[in-house]
């Protein structure tokens, strides 16, 4: 079995298949931010949702009349129903919640699909997160190596893709922030990030901190850029207005020798979302442009350039990619590593109450669940005013 580098995939309008593949699709109000990009490259085989309105919308909105529905709202009965052997992809677009945890418990215990997508991380809980890493029966599951699919391991054991997308590190433009970094010299020595809101991200239901989660996506996309820190630090507070509570998180990551300070907010009014990274050769920022809605990236090095706009969506970006991984039959646990090292950060920072809290010493599995959730209740509702 030997790593295998993905090259850049075909964008998913140039192509045109003559028998699309088919998938099983789980969705509640999120289907239709993707069945329309779905519809593109795959058939519909089986469509699942537990709202017979939301159903009926769904199939009539996007002429789903050959594609085989429920008549009940037991999902797992439904799943067991099915002839999925000619089926490999199940894409759930689905809100965190315990329905969207016990499908995925469901069918990798059961070895039902190969390849799995979930719009959402299915819970952010780092215990069941990492139950739901050790079911999958990969080889070296802690590595984010691009492996090849051997045929004669996939059918004893069953291999498991399981991309879960991320409404920042699946945009195209943060693959182009990586490598302009490269052209700030050879030390690279600041990132500042404002965010009060994060662009073309689908409302998730089931998140009760939206503030909590919206920091684990920012430390995702950290981490993509410059790995994961040694020590984080990082205060809450709220800003009580006269017409609302505006919830903050003001925080740095440490490196070695880079400093990483970063503001979110929730509820607010206003719609900043900018990255700026500072080098020995200048600066390269990547912020949202309201004008066009798409992100930007400048670099301000030597010279002038004008900004690069970046119109292909997160969504699109994420599909494009699990189409090649479907075509080439390749694995990996990058997504899945990515998130449970972020929601690991991401408590840390919720603990630290503006103390420095290193993180070298636990990995992301040793934080035990109840942990997790006291520190996530214990700020769901923070009332220290600024």
């Amino acid at each position: 079995m030997s790593p295998k580098s993905p090259k850049s995939p075909t964008p998913l309008a140039s192509l045109k298949p003559l028998n699309k593949p088919q998938l099983f699709l789980i969705c509640d109000g999120e289907g239709f931010a993707w069945i329309p990009l779905l519809t593109v490259e795959w058939k519909i085989k089986y469509l699942f949702c537990s709202d017979a309105k939301m159903k009926k919308c769904i199939v009539d909105t996007f002429g789903l009349y050959e594609t085989e529905t429920n008549t009940h709202d037991n999902v797992l009965k439904f799943i067991e129903k099915q002839n999925v052997s000619s089926v490999p992809l199940l894409f759930i677009a689905m809100s965190t919640s315990k329905l969207h945890e016990l499908i995925l418990e469901y069918v990798i215990s059961q070895k039902k699909f190969f390849f799995i997508f979930s719009s959402n991380l299915p819970t952010m809980n780092l215990e069941k997160l990492g139950k739901l890493k050790a079911s999958l029966r990969n080889f070296n599951v802690d590595s984010d190596i691009v492996y090849d699919v051997k045929a004669e391991f996939k059918q004893t054991n069953r291999q498991f893709y399981w991309n879960i997308f991320n409404a920042l590190t699946n945009q195209r433009v943060f693959y182009n922030l990586k490598n302009a970094i490269n052209e700030l010299g050879g030390h690279v020595y600041a990132v500042q990030i404002d965010s009060t809101f994060i662009p073309f991200l689908t409302e998730n239901e089931g998140i009760e901190n939206v503030l909590f989660y919206k920091t684990v996506l920012i430390i995702s996309l950290i981490e993509f850029l410059f790995c994961k820190p040694k020590s984080v630090s990082a205060k809450c507070y709220s800003v009580k207005g006269e017409h609302a509570t505006v919830k903050s998180i003001a925080g740095s990551a440490l490196f070695d020798s880079l400093h990483c300070h970063f503001n979110i907010s929730d509820n607010s009014s206003n719609r900043i979302f900018a990255v700026k990274v500072f080098g020995d050769n200048g600066s390269v920022d990547v912020s949202y442009n309201a004008e066009h809605n798409c992100f930007q990236l400048l670099r301000c090095l030597n010279h002038y350039e004008y900004p690069s706009l970046f119109v292909e969506n997160a969504h699109e970006s994420a599909l494009n990619e699990l189409k090649y991984f479907a075509d080439e039959k390749l694995y990996t646990n990058k997504y899945l590593n990515a998130y449970i090292n972020a929601v690991h950060t991401a408590l840390c920072l919720w603990k630290s109450n503006g103390e420095n809290v290193t993180l070298e010493s636990r990995k992301p599995e040793e934080c035990a669940a109840p942990e997790a959730d006291i520190m996530v209740e214990a700020v769901k509702n923070f009332s220290i005013t600024a």
